[in-house]
């Protein structure tokens, strides 16, 4: 169970830390909250829709998207006996807060994970490039490249970005995240608060390199490093942090909720 780390303790008293009450999201030690009330991870999608209002789209039956809101909730575990289960009942168990999205250079030059290379808009030094390019008899026509681009502005809807990115500053373990951040700045600030350690790369893609912990690669997720699977005994789940960097644009902050192996 690593695919992020676990909410930290709480820091010393002395430190100086942000307030729970200073920002719509606060993580804090065995509880993450909105707005004051606890965020319903593990639970069916209407807990989600009381929380938050009614969603903006869905696809997959796995993806709820609150475009205004910045936000998406995924179920990653829907089983085969699952898809027969209302899916108003089926459980959710991984909020997204996307600081960018499609429209955002990194999204459009196709660098978010979850449309990496499928969407991609030209710049205008690209389309200038392309009506005087000699790769095939004829150069392209501006009617060509506005049919492209409508092409790709038309499958938005298909993907799990929300129209309008989240704004406002993370609370995450007293240290803030917000979009534009770098994971120098991120660190920076958690380095001020006693107890929490940086953010560094988790290495799981597979290349045979370790590079678990590292702060200078540009792509992937990133996490605390340290296990806390000791903190809050009482409960039966797990809260896994991690913030996804994008050729080192912060792209999300992903909450996500595991219950126990018994």
């Amino acid at each position: 169970m690593s695919s992020s780390f676990f909410v930290q303790c709480q820091p010393k008293k002395d430190a100086l830390i942000m307030k729970t009450e200073d920002t719509e999201f606060a993580i804090t030690p065995c509880q993450i909250t909105y707005k004051g009330k606890e965020l319903p991870l593990g639970k069916p999608l209407d807990a989600w829709v009381e929380l938050f209002g009614p969603y903006s789209r869905n696809f997959n039956e796995h993806t709820y998207i609150w475009d205004s809101l910045g936000v998406a909730i995924f179920n990653s575990c829907i089983t085969a006996y699952e898809t027969n289960v209302d899916k108003e009942k089926r459980k959710c168990d991984q909020l997204y807060i996307f600081f960018v999205n499609l429209d955002s250079k990194v999204g459009q030059a196709g660098k978010l994970q979850f449309a990496w290379n499928e969407y991609y808009i030209l710049s205008k030094e690209e389309e200038e490039s392309l009506l005087k390019s000699t790769i095939r008899n004829k150069p392209y026509t501006q009617e060509e490249l506005d049919q492209s681009r409508e092409k790709m502005l038309k499958k938005k809807p298909d993907y799990i970005y929300p129209f309008t990115p989240y704004t406002q500053t993370v609370n995450l373990q007293g240290a803030p995240v917000k979009s534009g951040m770098s994971l120098e700045e991120v660190n920076k600030e958690r380095s001020k608060i006693k107890g929490l350690e940086k953010m560094g790369y988790w290495d799981n893609d597979g290349d045979w390199s370790w590079d678990s912990g590292s702060t200078t690669i540009k792509t992937g997720e990133f996490r605390e490093q340290k296990d806390h699977s000791s903190i809050c005994p009482n409960q039966d789940y797990w809260y896994y942090i991690t913030l996804r960097y994008s050729e080192g644009e912060l792209e999300y902050l992903k909450i996500s909720y595991e219950l126990y192996e018994k």
